[in-house]
């Protein structure tokens, strides 16, 4: 589907619409603008957004690609109209506001700001980011089985079992694609994908995860949290192997979200 042929430049696109847009395209293919301010996002932000203040944009333009389409949001739709414009003043193509804002928005949002979680990667070789990406699977696949043991009812153990088959699964990728030479396989830490401790998550959801809907939100948390966090990384990266890494990560995520996302939908609409 082309989707620029049923937009303009500077329409709006309805969050249901945002969302179809994300769950079709490459993640590394667009960007997504919070125009709001820094305590707004950090209670609650679009996985991978960009947070520009509308005051900034005209003064941070060289952060932003003009070759990529920009998805603008706000709280409500007023200040993301207002830096569309602002951007389509500054000879961008392709912008599109968000009607209805985040508080419109029906999918699953992340909390944190910009720099949550960059302490794990940043500053770090190669083999040493490629270590604790690989530990925070692992810490995730863990998670998923320790929660296996709290939950009584078979389907729902069965699922949580085949997520964590599909967290040893993305191991091997990584291993196949990135490993490097010295790489000796450890995974020890309790830190999961998106910067959580293991611990934590699993004292806090003890006794909440009997429904499958239970179950089916938590994972989209865990991956929105994922998907945020390789997307910050990658867009503050430089070019190379880190970089690659990190998109390679952030798809990954969007597309694992995008599969919870399809599962829930199909459990409530039944």
């Amino acid at each position: 589907m082309n989707w620029k042929s049923l937009f303009t430049p500077g329409a709006n696109m309805s969050p249901e619409e945002a969302r179809n847009f994300m769950n079709v395209h490459p993640r590394d293919s667009y960007q997504i603008l919070d125009v709001r301010q820094p305590k707004e996002y950090e209670q609650g932000h679009l996985a991978g957004a960009l947070l520009m203040p509308v005051k900034e944009v005209t003064t941070r333009l060289a952060e932003l690609d003009r070759d990529e389409p920009l998805l603008v949001y706000c709280h409500s739709g007023v200040r993301s109209k207002a830096a569309c414009q602002l951007l389509l003043a500054e000879g961008f193509k392709d912008v599109y506001n968000m009607s209805g804002g985040i508080v419109a928005w029906k999918g699953e949002k992340v909390s944190g700001g910009e720099l949550q979680g960059l302490e794990f990667f940043m500053d770090q070789e190669f083999p040493d980011v490629f270590q604790m990406a690989y530990a925070m699977e692992e810490g995730l696949r863990q998670l998923y089985l320790g929660l296996v043991d709290r939950v009584t009812n078979i389907e729902n153990k069965k699922f949580l079992e085949r997520l964590a088959a599909f967290e040893d699964g993305h191991k091997a990728m990584l291993v196949a694609m990135f490993a490097p030479e010295d790489f000796s396989g450890s995974d020890e830490t309790t830190i999961m994908e998106g910067g959580q401790d293991r611990q934590e998550i699993l004292a806090h959801f003890d006794s909440q995860l009997e429904r499958m809907e239970d179950i089916l939100q938590l994972g989209m948390m865990l991956e929105a949290q994922a998907q945020d966090l390789y997307t910050r990384l990658a867009r503050k990266s430089e070019v190379g192997k880190s970089r690659q890494l990190f998109h390679f990560l952030a798809q990954e995520e969007a597309r694992h979200l995008s599969y919870l996302t399809e599962e829930l939908d199909k459990l409530l609409a039944g």
